[in-house]
């Protein structure tokens, strides 16, 4: 019979951890004992809760020390530092995001980034699908203010709306990612800015149904726009790239006949993507607010 690779220690009684394949996520605890006390004392103080360390016996005292012995009171592992952890774990994820781009945000890095064992973010964030959802609540709660104060004027709100939601992608390239789907995450900060932006079409005289059609069109352009947001400043210039596309296009006659080529090349993305959103935006709601569609 082989011997057991130790691999860690349980959160909640410190008994050390059998070797796994290496595959998946990390094992948390020695036992289902042990994973149901840990359930059961999240679901009385809350999701964000700190695993207790219940005094027992572990692994490593019952083979030094027998059977019977007690284990000592080991230290909590480390938790993020100021305000409620999960909070913190997070702010840290967002700040990677806006420096680094979606895809270097994992449990891994964002453990690294808190100075946390990977298995510990665990207590406060289920997964990276938790995660995604928590950032884009923060950015939603701080970033959609709702209508123009004391204005009732449907278009005006709904430009309002329109200019917040494109102001976040402007800010957080990253964001586009997470809320642009079929399966957008749903806190409260979401559900808000949908509520507002459907309110808006319903006092233009849509009903609900129509009001939400209403939502995904111009929400389906705000989104649309949003790609043309440069993510990577490591990227080529858009004039660079123009450069080397418009002399291609001339070496391969694909210029002829085609005089918009040369209105393209007079503005860029990095200089010109509001005033285009602007131009967009405005002919959208002339269509959508000339009558209601029911």
């Amino acid at each position: 019979m082989g011997v057991a690779v130790l691999s860690g220690r349980c959160v909640e009684c410190d008994a050390d951890l059998p070797g796994g394949s290496g595959r998946g996520r990390p094992r948390r605890y020695c036992s289902r004992r042990c994973q149901a006390r840990a359930y059961r004392w999240r679901r009385d103080h809350g999701p964000t809760a700190t695993s207790r360390r219940v005094p027992g016996p572990t692994a490593t005292s019952r083979r030094e020390h027998g059977p019977t012995a007690t284990s000592r009171r080991v230290p909590d592992l480390p938790t993020p530092s100021g305000g409620d952890p999960r909070d913190r774990l997070v702010g840290l994820a967002v700040e990677l995001a806006d420096s680094e781009g979606l895809d270097a945000v994992s449990m891994r890095v964002l453990g690294q980034r808190a100075a946390m064992p990977v298995h510990t973010l665990y207590r406060y964030l289920r997964n990276r699908g938790e995660l995604l959802a928590a950032m884009a609540e923060r950015i939603t709660a701080a970033r959609m203010p709702g209508g123009a104060p004391g204005c009732d004027d449907p278009r005006q709100q709904l430009e309002r709306l329109a200019r917040d939601e494109w102001t976040m992608y402007r800010r957080h390239p990253w964001l586009l990612a997470v809320l642009a789907t079929d399966r957008p995450p749903t806190g409260p900060a979401v559900l808000a800015m949908v509520d507002r932006f459907v309110a808006a079409f319903t006092s233009a005289g849509y009903d609900d149904a129509a009001a939400f059609r209403s939502y995904l069109v111009l929400s389906g352009y705000i989104q649309g726009m949003a790609l043309l947001i440069r993510r990577d400043p490591t990227d080529t210039t858009y004039p660079a790239w123009w450069s080397a596309t418009r002399v291609r296009l001339e070496r391969t006659g694909r210029t002829q006949r085609r005089p918009w080529l040369v209105a393209a090349g007079q503005s860029s993305p990095e200089t010109a993507l509001d005033t285009w959103f602007q131009f967009g935006l405005r002919r959208l709601l002339d269509g959508l607010l000339s009558g209601p569609a029911r």
